[in-house]
C-alpha cells in the first residue's frame, strides 16, 4: 500500500504497482488524479481604478482541476469578451481607456467543466477621477441688507474639498458660511460686488469656475416739496433718485386713484427724464420731471413718484396745488333764492293793511365756494356788509368755503336780493341769493274718487312739487272737508293728512251715513296758511250691506306647534256695525318625520265655530297638531248678514311627535273603534233579523213577539240536540207565572219540553 502523509498537485500522475504472485512477477498500473474546490484569493471585493488610464480589476481563482474564468458586468446577462474594452488575464479584467461610466458591479466567474462547479465573485468597481461640474455657480443678484446664497457643487471621486475667492483672494471671517455645496454671504453689502471663484479639488485633479455677484440697490428718492402755480401756468414737479442699482424707473400716479399718469391718456401731460447710463458696478442716480401745461383744478391733488428696480419699489408723495379764484355753487344746498314770510296777529291776514305785522319766520340761506386758497365769504344787503347782531343777522359757520346766514325778516324792506362774496389771494366772485316772500298755496290740490263704501270714501289727491304753486313752501299737510248735500259749509266735518315727500296722498275718510249724499273739497297747507280748495265732488255713500271679507293681519307661520295665533281687521262694516266674528278651521296636510310633506288625500273636517263677540279680532287656535298646513275661515257678521268667506292657511311648527303618528293618533285609532263598533252593531242586528224571520217562518211567532209575550197560541218547538235531544214548549200567558220548571220524571228516553223563558230560581 502506498500512503500519502500530504498530497501535492504535483503527485498527481500514473503509478506502477509491482510484485510477485505464485513465483510469477506481475504489476498494476494506477492513475491518481486530484480534485479541488473553487477558491478565491488575491481577490478584493471593493477595487479603485483611475480615469483616463488602462487598469486592471484583479480576480485570481484556483481549483483542481484549474477553473475557467469569465467576466459579466451588471449581472450575468453581459458577458465581457476580448475586444477593444476588455481584455481577460490570468490576473484579472484590464478595462483599457477607463471612464466614469465604467463604475459598475462585475463578477468574476470560475467554473470547472467535470464537476459542474461555478463560483463567483462580486466585484464593486469604482472610478477615481477629478471634480465634474454638477451644480456650476453663475452669476447672482442680491439686495443689499439681504443674505446672498450661491450654490457649487461637484462630481468626484474622493468627495472633493471646496474653496472659495474673491478677487483672488480666499474667504475668511463670519459673514461667510460655508456648507458642503454652497457659500453664504450675511447680510451682504456694497462692498460685496465683485468676482468670485469656487475650486474644487481631489487627489486625481481639480476644477474651479468664476461668477459675480451684483449687489442691488433699492431707489432711494430725495423728499418732494409742495408745489404751486397759478391756474393756467405750467406746472412742474421733479423726482429725484439719489442712488440706486441697477439704475431707476421713474413712473407717475395720482394718490388718490392709483391711476398712471401718461402722456398717452392726457395731452396737458410732458414727462422728461434723464439720459444717463446704466453702470455695472457704481451706484446710479436718476431723474423724472412731471410737466403739467396748462394747470387747472383737475390736476389740485397729490401726486405720486414711483420709482423701481430689480431690489425694490419705492415712492413718495407729493402736493400739486393749482391755485384759481374762488367759484360760487349752486346746489341743494346753496339755493339760488330762500323763502321767509311775515308773521300777523289775530286782527287781520297777511296782506291786508289792517293786519298787525309782527317777526317774520327766520331763513337760513347758505354760500358754498370752492378756490384755491380757500375763500373767505362775506354777506351784503344793498351795496351793505352784513355784520352779526343775533337779532336780525346770524351768522352760522362762518369758515373757509362755507358760511349760513340766518335772516329773521322785520318788514317788506328785508326781501330782495342778498349778495355773497368769495375772496383769495388770487381774486373775488359774487353770486345774488334772492329772499322771497312765501304765501299759502296758490293752486289747489286735484281730487279723485277711487272707492266708495256704505260708511267710508277714498280719494287720491294730487299735489304740485313746484316751489311757486305751493307758495314757495312745502305743503306738509292736505285738510279734507265734507257735509251733507242739503248743508252748508258751516256745517261742515274736516280731517288733516301729513304729506310726505310723495306727489300723491290717498285720503280715506271713515264714519259716514250709508246711502247718503256728501259734497268733498281738499286743501293743501305750508308754513304759511291754508291754500286754495279744490274744486268740490258730489259723493253717495252705498246702501247698508254685508261686511267686506276680513283682511289677516298675522303671519302664516305659527309660534307654536298646537297653537296658533291669529289677528284680523275689517276694512269695512257695510254701513252696519260687526256683531260677532265666526271662525272655524281644518287641516290641509303636514309634514312627516324626513320633513317631506305629504297631503292627507281628503279635506280635513271643518271644526265647531266659534263666535267672537266684536270688537274683539284676535283668537288663539289650540289642539292643533304639529307641523300642519291648516285653513281658517273668519267671517265677520252685522245684521244684513255675514261677509263673503275669505279662508287663508296657518302653518304650525315642528312638534316632538311624529307628524304621521300625530296625524294617526287623534284620527284613525278613534276611526277604527267607532267602526268596530258600529260593525258590532249591525252584525248583532242582521243576526237578530235572520232568527225573527226563521222562528216566524216555522213556528208563525218571531223572537221579538216572544220576548214581548205577544204570542198567544202555544206551540211545541222541537230543537234536537245531540247527543241528548231536547224539546222546547212555547206557553200562552195563562198566569203571572207562565213558566214553570220541567219535571225531570217525564219522558225521560224521549223528547222533553222546556219553557222557552225559565224562572231563574228554577
Amino acid at each position: 500500500m502506498l500512503h500519502f502523509e500530504k498530497l501535492e498537485p504535483t503527485d498527481a500522475g500514473l503509478y506502477t504497482c509491482q510484485g510477485v504472485y505464485d513465483g510469477l512477477p506481475d504489476q498494476v498500473k494506477i492513475e491518481l488524479t486530484l480534485e479541488k474546490k473553487i477558491s478565491f484569493h488575491d481577490t478584493k471585493l471593493e477595487q479603485f481604478i483611475k480615469a483616463g488610464q488602462d487598469q486592471l480589476v484583479q480576480c485570481h481563482a484556483s481549483s483542481i482541476p484549474g477553473p475557467e474564468i469569465a467576466w459579466f458586468r451588471h449581472g450575468i446577462s453581459t458577458n465581457l469578451k476580448n475586444d477593444h474594452k476588455y481584455q481577460i488575464t490570468n490576473d484579472g479584467l484590464v478595462i483599457k481607456n477607463v471612464q466614469i461610466e465604467d463604475e459598475a458591479i462585475y463578477l468574476c466567474q470560475a467554473s470547472v467543466t467535470s464537476t459542474g462547479e461555478i463560483k463567483r465573485a462580486q466585484i464593486n468597481v469604482q472610478v477615481m477621477h477629478q471634480p465634474i461640474w454638477d451644480v456650476k455657480p453663475i452669476d447672482t443678484d442680491g439686495v443689499n441688507g439681504q443674505d446672498i446664497v450661491v450654490r457649487c457643487k461637484a462630481n468626484a471621486k474622493p468627495v472633493p474639498k471646496y474653496s472659495w475667492f474673491r478677487n483672488g483672494i480666499m474667504l475668511v471671517g463670519e459673514r461667510y458660511v460655508f456648507t458642503a455645496d454652497s457659500l453664504r454671504i450675511l447680510k451682504s453689502n456694497v462692498n460685496d460686488r465683485g468676482t468670485y471663484t469656487c475650486e474644487a479639488e481631489n487627489n486625481s485633479g481639480k476644477i474651479s469656475a468664476n461668477f459675480r455677484i451684483n449687489i442691488l440697490v433699492g431707489p432711494v428718492i430725495a423728499p418732494l416739496e409742495e408745489v404751486r402755480v397759478l391756474e393756467g401756468n405750467e406746472a412742474r414737479v421733479k423726482c429725484i433718485v439719489r442712488e440706486a442699482f441697477p439704475k431707476a424707473q421713474i413712473t407717475w400716479k395720482y394718490a388718490d386713484t392709483l391711476e398712471n399718469i401718461s402722456p398717452s391718456s392726457d395731452s396737458s401731460i410732458e414727462i422728461v427724464a434723464d439720459s444717463i447710463e446704466d453702470s455695472n458696478d457704481n451706484l446710479v442716480g436718476s431723474w423724472s420731471e412731471l410737466r403739467i401745461k396748462p394747470a387747472d383744478r383737475r390736476y389740485n391733488r397729490n401726486i405720486t413718484c414711483v420709482a423701481s428696480n430689480k431690489a425694490e419699489v419705492n415712492d413718495r408723495q407729493v402736493r400739486l396745488i393749482v391755485e384759481y379764484k374762488p367759484t360760487l355753487l349752486i346746489n341743494s344746498e346753496s339755493k339760488e333764492f330762500y323763502y321767509s314770510w311775515l308773521n300777523v296777529d289775530s286782527s287781520g291776514s297777511s296782506g291786508s293793511s289792517s293786519s298787525h305785522v309782527s317777526r317774520g319766520a327766520s331763513v337760513l340761506m347758505t354760500c358754498i365756494a370752492t378756490g384755491e386758497p380757500k375763500p373767505q365769504i362775506t354777506w351784503f344787503f344793498k351795496t351793505e356788509q352784513i355784520k352779526h347782531d343775533n337779532v336780525k343777522y346770524i351768522l352760522h359757520k362762518q369758515q373757509l368755503g362755507l358760511s349760513q346766514l340766518e335772516v329773521i325778516p322785520d318788514g317788506l324792506e328785508d326781501f330782495g336780493d342778498y349778495q355773497c362774496k368769495a375772496e383769495n389771494t388770487v381774486g373775488s366772485s359774487y353770486r345774488n341769493i334772492e329772499l322771497r316772500m312765501a304765501t299759502s298755496p296758490s293752486l289747489p290740490p286735484m281730487l279723485v274718487l277711487q272707492a266708495t263704501k256704505p260708511e267710508s270714501v277714498n280719494f287720491q289727491v294730487t299735489v304740485s312739487n313746484e316751489a311757486e304753486s305751493n307758495g314757495g313752501l312745502p305743503i306738509h299737510t292736505i285738510k279734507a272737508q265734507w257735509r251733507f248735500l242739503n248743508s252748508d259749509w258751516s256745517n261742515q266735518n274736516e280731517k288733516n293728512f301729513p304729506v310726505t315727500n310723495a306727489e300723491r296722498l290717498l285720503v280715506h275718510v271713515g264714519a259716514l251715513m250709508p246711502d247718503t249724499e256728501y259734497l268733498f273739497r281738499v286743501a293743501g297747507v305750508n308754513k304759511v296758511g291754508l291754500g286754495k280748495w279744490s274744486q268740490e265732488i258730489k259723493i253717495k255713500t252705498l246702501s247698508r250691506r254685508q261686511p267686506e271679507p276680513i283682511r289677516v293681519l298675522s303671519q302664516e307661520d305659527c309660534t307654536a306647534s298646537t297653537k296658533c295665533y291669529i289677528e284680523w281687521t275689517s276694512d269695512s262694516n257695510g254701513g252696519s256695525p260687526i256683531r260677532d266674528y265666526l271662525v272655524k278651521w281644518r287641516r290641509l296636510s303636514y309634514k312627516d318625520s324626513s320633513n317631506k310633506h305629504v297631503d292627507t288625500n281628503r279635506l280635513g273636517r271643518w271644526s265647531d265655530v266659534v263666535v267672537i263677540k266684536a270688537p274683539i279680532t284676535n283668537y288663539e287656535i289650540t289642539s292643533i297638531l304639529p307641523n300642519s298646513f291648516y285653513e281658517v275661515d273668519v267671517v265677520a257678521r252685522n245684521d244684513i248678514g255675514p261677509s263673503a268667506s275669505q279662508p287663508f292657511r296657518i302653518r304650525t311648527l315642528p312638534g316632538q311627535i311624529g307628524e304621521l303618528e300625530a296625524f294617526r293618533k287623534p284620527n284613525e285609532s278613534v276611526i277604527n273603534r267607532i267602526i268596530l263598533i258600529c260593525g258590532s252593531i249591525i252584525a248583532a242586528i242582521i243576526l237578530f233579523i235572520i232568527i225573527d224571520v226563521l222562528l216566524l217562518m216555522k213556528f208563525d211567532c218571531g223572537l221579538l213577539a216572544i220576548l214581548t209575550k205577544s204570542c198567544t197560541n202555544q206551540k211545541e218547538i222541537t230543537i234536537d240536540f245531540k247527543p241528548t235531544p231536547t224539546k222546547i214548549v212555547q206557553h200562552t200567558n195563562k198566569s203571572n207565572h207562565p213558566y214553570k220548571p220541567i219535571s225531570q220524571t217525564e219522558d225521560h228516553t224521549g223528547n222533553a219540553s222546556i219553557p222557552l223563558r225559565p224562572k231563574e230560581n228554577v
